[in-house]
């Protein structure tokens, strides 16, 4: 792989597979024919970070999937990501990849891909709309989905982005998983993901330092949720879908409390739905509360002190002075980090140093 800042777009690639015995450093690729679009160039299917493109050599089919960007260490996670699935093959909702670092050539540069076994299936949005009308078979995808979430992580896996683009529903109803780049596994604990999920289906607080085996329970749900809800009551999907979603999006995690989707789905007497719901209100809205509750702490504390400090200036005596400066201190040192510990000897200047030399005069005086 090059090491210039260059890096290529899908239209690169479209004109790359358009020969692939130069295109491919793979003889098993170099043999393969792109499928194409009606303009007679590769078709491909367009993701964030990569284009897929399907290659045909016989009754041989792979997806090739083509990078949009350089992700330095995305060979080292796939190596990971490869030997812990190898472990899990009876799991049965994987296909088969191979992570190429040298395996395209564009422009005179070879860039990396990953040649993934094609996999026949629906993609989820388009499987739940054509069986809008059969509730029994979306219930039994529903069912299927708890197993699939239970399965991934009594494995220790957490995909990092499932989505409606990401699952794929075979004829007879079995669910496989694609695109793992984002995919956690325990070799990669402690390192941060390289993406944070399709907007639609994540907590928008989610951050690429949110990376564990946790990471799917916000997107599961998201999918379990809409697969049940249009079980139940199929207008849902005409009133939220936008093609891009089942029926969640961005919006409504950012205001949940607020959403239309939300009383929709409350409104449908089932309890699974509504604690899956509260599930996803409390994780938008938890960080939230938490930064309210300390804000109102702080603010409370804060009152707190300044109160002692009125008090204490309302005063001459000694020790009451000292408290106050003792307790503006302590305020400072529990919201300033290193602030360090306030200083009660008096000074000439400070108001108690004056005091006292003003009773020191008075003596004096009297003693003349």
């Amino acid at each position: 792989m090059s090491d210039s800042h260059y890096w290529p777009s899908m239209t690169d690639y479209q004109e790359a597979l358009q020969s692939p015995t130069l295109a491919f450093s793979s003889s098993e690729l170099r043999e393969g024919a792109p499928v194409e679009n009606k303009l007679g160039l590769p078709r491909p299917i367009c993701g964030t970070f990569a284009s897929v493109y399907e290659l045909v050599n016989g009754p041989r089919r792979w997806a090739v999937k083509c990078f949009l960007r350089n992700t330095p260490d995305l060979h080292q996670r796939y190596v990971k990501i490869s030997n812990h699935l190898r472990k899990c093959r009876r799991l049965g909702y994987f296909v088969a990849f191979e992570y190429m670092a040298k395996a395209i050539r564009v422009r005179g540069e070879l860039f990396p891909l990953v040649k993934m076994e094609w996999i026949e299936g629906r993609q989820l949005n388009e499987f739940v709309e054509e069986n809008l009308s059969s509730p029994s078979v979306l219930a039994k995808l529903g069912k299927h989905w708890d197993k699939l979430v239970a399965d991934l992580r009594s494995a220790n896996i957490a995909h990092g982005d499932l989505q409606h683009g990401n699952v794929l529903v075979r004829s007879n109803g079995a669910i496989r998983l694609i695109d793992y780049d984002g995919m956690w596994v325990p070799a990669l604990e402690g390192q941060g993901s390289n993406e944070t999920g399709h907007p639609n289906f994540q907590n928008p607080r989610r951050t690429q330092h949110d990376f564990h085996l946790g990471i799917d329970d916000f997107s599961a749900a998201v999918i379990q949720i809409a697969i049940t809800a249009l079980s139940r009551d199929k207008s849902l999907w005409e009133k939220y879908n936008n093609g891009d979603n089942l029926l969640f999006r961005r919006k409504d995690f950012l205001d949940i409390q607020n959403s239309p989707l939300i009383t929709d789905l409350r409104a449908i007497d089932d309890d699974a739905i509504r604690d899956k719901l509260d599930f996803l209100i409390d994780a938008c809205t938890s960080r939230k509360k938490q930064r309210a509750s300390r804000r109102r702490t702080s603010q409370g504390k804060a009152t707190s002190d300044q109160q002692v400090v009125k008090e204490a200036s309302a005063s001459t005596e000694m020790p009451q002075k000292k408290e106050a400066v003792l307790a503006s201190s302590s305020w400072l040192s529990d919201h300033v980090e290193n602030y360090g510990t306030a200083t009660t000897e008096s000074s000439p200047q400070s108001p108690v140093g004056l005091q006292k030399f003003f009773a020191w005069l008075f003596q004096r005086k009297r003693a003349t």
